[in-house]
């Protein structure tokens, strides 16, 4: 019995999980593409919100795996996207639809969700781009490309319109319906990928001033550790892990921002690479203009990323460097330290010895008066020089006293 991977069915799936709509030869689609992030509702439950929606309006139940889902509508067939962090909702109708919101398809659940993309595309029943729609494009950016070894063509400005859609017109009568429908898919997903390739260049230019200040103030503190000072080290050392903590709160800030944008960026080239565009007598192409905007917005937030990775090295060295400087000043106080306590018990030792012996001399001292005193009476009695008793009893006396104070010395030894 063979048994399979507990992931297989969803890599199964993940294969067939968006495929795309056949498209009729002329029509128009609109998109919208809503990121959740924030205080917005998550993805899983917008779809909570789709799948009751769906049960209200007897649309069909999407299953929880569901990554795309169809309806059809009186005017419209509609198709809801679910990815990680943005959800794309895609109606179509007629070429002449004039409804730039329709009021049954769902849009009041995606209400917290933040809109990042319009696009509204025009498939002609044409073979190249009418002339009188290119006056309504700006030409300052107008893009116009032939796609499809010469059987299609596509113009936009990337200007949005009076309803905020950014307007793409494509002819592309001469092209079967598959090719027509994945050639369509591909210029919806370029102008998606495109504005979420960009998201981190505002994130960019906001935190810039942020990162700039921690620079400067990494400099100076740098520069203040030559200060030999241990309090001034001690509040160096606080100075710079705050710093270090601004610097962590920017890289969570930036990092998946621009992680996020180099992946859209790489799903964008790969978009463009396929429509393999020849350039027409007017305009520029897509993946030129687009090149020209996007790769500076991606080089910059991938500066921005290698500047605070090299002002946090720069931050944990210093950090480290101080802690040595401090631990040397501190073993050099110690040693310090120790040196004066060793010389104060040596100055201390030595006076003890200094009272010790004139202590010795002090007690022999009265301990001679007293014995003068005990030896007058025999003295007189034995008739014996009281002189030379009491020089005879110097010697004894003062050997007796040098020998009781190094006993009771001893005594209190440890």
């Amino acid at each position: 019995m063979l048994t399979d991977h507990p992931d297989r069915a969803l890599i199964l799936e993940e294969v067939h999980a968006r495929p795309f709509d056949l498209l009729p030869v002329s029509c128009r689609l609109r998109r919208l593409v809503f990121l959740l992030a924030g205080t917005s509702p998550t993805v899983p439950e917008c779809f909570e919100r789709f799948n009751a929606f769906c049960t209200a309006k007897s649309l069909g139940n999407p299953t929880s795996s569901a990554r795309q889902y169809s309806f059809d509508t009186a005017d419209h067939h509609v198709t809801w996207e679910f990815h990680n962090e943005f959800i794309t909702v895609t109606w179509r109708g007629v070429l002449e639809d004039r409804n730039s919101a329709p009021d049954n398809i769902g849009l009041e659940i995606l209400a917290g969700g933040l809109l990042v993309a319009a696009t509204r595309l025009d498939l002609l029943e044409e073979a190249a781009i009418p002339e009188p729609l290119i006056p309504g494009f700006q030409l300052t950016s107008f893009c116009v490309s032939t796609l499809d070894a010469g059987e299609a063509q596509v113009a936009t400005d990337f200007v949005p319109d009076q309803e905020r859609f950014i307007r793409f017109e494509v002819a592309a009568s001469r092209l079967d319906v598959v090719r027509r429908s994945l050639l369509v898919r591909r210029l919806l997903e370029i102008d998606c990928y495109r504005t979420l390739a960009l998201l981190g260049l505002p994130l960019a230019r906001r935190l810039t001033p942020d990162l700039r200040r921690i620079e400067r103030e990494l400099s100076g503190l740098v520069d203040a550790m030559a200060n030999n000072d241990p309090v001034g080290a001690q509040s160096t050392l606080k100075a710079l892990h705050h710093l270090s903590v601004q610097s962590g709160q920017l890289s969570q800030q930036m990092d998946y921002r621009f992680s996020a944008g180099r992946a859209y960026d790489t799903i964008l080239q790969d978009r463009l690479a396929a429509l393999e565009e020849v350039r027409s007598t007017q305009g520029t192409t897509l993946r030129t203009f687009i090149s020209t905007r996007v790769n500076p917005a991606i080089a910059t937030c991938d500066a921005m990323s290698q500047r605070l990775a090299v002002v946090s090295n720069k931050i944990e060295r210093a950090v480290g460097l101080l802690n040595v400087k401090i631990g040397v000043d501190v073993q050099m106080q110690n040693a310090a330290l120790l040196n004066s306590i060793d010389r104060s018990a040596r100055s201390q030792f030595l006076l003890q010895r200094t009272v010790e012996g004139l202590s010795v001399i002090a007690i022999s001292y009265y301990l001679l008066g007293i014995a003068a005193y005990l030896l007058g009476g025999p003295a007189e009695i034995w008739r014996l020089p009281k002189a030379i008793l009491l020089t005879s009893a110097v010697p004894l006396v003062i050997l007796s006293v040098w020998f009781i104070a190094r006993w009771v010395r001893a005594q209190h030894r440890p």
